[in-house]
């Protein structure tokens, strides 16, 4: 389960740091094999998540999407 913000139910990471957390995995995937792939589906999962809820938030308030980025909901 993600960490969360003390008073929100908002993840405590953004979608940047799930992506530099991708590249970090890309490259011990490309040293060491594909033991890890199984968390680098599950990062794609929470970045597709992330982004997708703000999408809809933005969709629905007649918004342009905002970066997923905690800070930037509100």
């Amino acid at each position: 389960m993600p960490n969360q913000t003390e008073n929100s139910n908002r993840p405590a990471y953004t979608a940047d740091d799930i992506r530099k957390a991708m590249v970090t995995l890309a490259r011990v995937i490309r040293l060491h094999g594909d033991a890890p792939w199984p968390l680098m589906e599950r990062l794609q999962r929470e970045l597709d998540a992330l982004e997708s809820r703000e999408a809809l938030l933005a969709d629905l308030l007649g918004e342009e999407p905002k970066d997923a980025n905690p800070a930037s909901f509100g």
